[in-house]
């Protein structure tokens, strides 16, 4: 999975074409945005739902690769239609979260911080959590379940980079990443050359399996200008060890839905049905003509399979 994680970052900033803008994150980009600091860093987030007195259940999102809480914007109604207490969180680094090029960005020291998050949100509050996680935030998502599953209620994976055990860092990567050379040239070059508007609409293109619109392409390449972006970037690679050792097989406890696009060549369906070999009891669905970005491509099919999976295991 590490070389397919490297294929596709390098990809991703060697075809950009113009100049890294700089910019500062806003003090409020939603009318429901919320910041909270979790061991030193400034994580956002964004709620529905935050103040019904009974709900179903409570969810959690989790975005992929260069994404944000934007990537839920076709879920988050259903889910609140539904009943459901929901939090979509930007993993740090990424959308409007603090960006720290010294972070650790492996999946279990993500899964630590969201925990801390969840915490402090919890307030008390003993109700567990169902997790849903998309590409490299379904890797967090299966992190985040197998480091607490007392308090996890389920799992949902969405085409995601995930594991069978987390020991996937390859040392020579990171090792030539930390090379002072390679690193400043990469870095550098990230700065300048980085996701430009047409050069990302195109990488867009890829995981869509068309040409998204320019308000789309906008959603998600405006948090990217965040000064500081491209170190998240480059850190991805260079910084990444895992501080718990996490074995799939722990998700057999769970209630656990993987859902992926028959069509999705970014990460591959093989990946699921691996996964699926791995923990039997896993849920497999696969949706047919959909690629990468099956909440969004086909929001209705992805909707309807999630609320069915987290009412079946959030009865009142």
């Amino acid at each position: 999975m590490h070389q397919m994680f490297l294929f596709l970052l390098l990809l991703t900033v060697f075809n950009a074409s113009a100049g890294f803008p700089k910019g500062e994150i806003p003090a409020r980009p939603f009318e429901n945005s919320h910041f909270a600091v979790i061991d030193s860093t400034r994580i956002h987030y964004r709620t529905w739902n935050e103040d019904l007195q009974k709900p179903r259940g409570k969810v959690l999102l989790i975005h992929g690769f260069c994404g944000s809480t934007f990537c839920w914007r076709f879920n988050y109604d259903t889910l609140v239609a539904a009943h459901y207490r929901v939090i979509a969180i930007d993993l740090p680094g990424f959308g409007y979260s603090e960006r720290d090029s010294a972070l650790n960005q492996s999946q279990s020291n993500r899964g630590r911080l969201i925990w801390e998050l969840l915490e402090k949100l919890d307030a008390g509050d003993t109700a567990k959590w169902n997790i849903v996680g998309h590409s490299m935030g379904g890797g967090t998502a299966e992190a985040v379940a197998l480091m607490n599953p007392s308090r996890t209620q389920s799992l949902t994976i969405l085409a995601g980079m995930i594991f069978i055990k987390n020991n996937n860092v390859n040392r020579r990567i990171v090792g030539l990443v930390n090379f002072p050379i390679y690193k400043k040239l990469l870095l550098s070059y990230t700065e300048k050359q980085y996701l430009s508007f047409n050069s990302f609409r195109r990488e867009l293109k890829k995981t869509y399996g068309f040409v998204p619109d320019s308000l789309t392409v906008n959603g998600y390449w405006e948090p990217l200008q965040i000064d500081g972006t491209a170190e998240t970037v480059v850190n991805l690679l260079a910084n990444s060890k895992e501080i718990q050792q996490l074995d799939a097989k722990g998700l057999g406890q769970l209630p656990v839905l993987v859902i992926w696009g028959k069509e999705d060549k970014t990460i591959r369906l093989k990946q699921g049905k691996k996964l699926k070999r791995a923990v039997p009891s896993i849920d497999l669905k696969v949706i047919q003509d959909a690629h990468h970005m099956a909440m969004e491509t086909h929001p209705e099919i992805f909707n309807s399979m999630l609320v069915e999976f987290l009412d079946t295991n959030n009865k009142r």
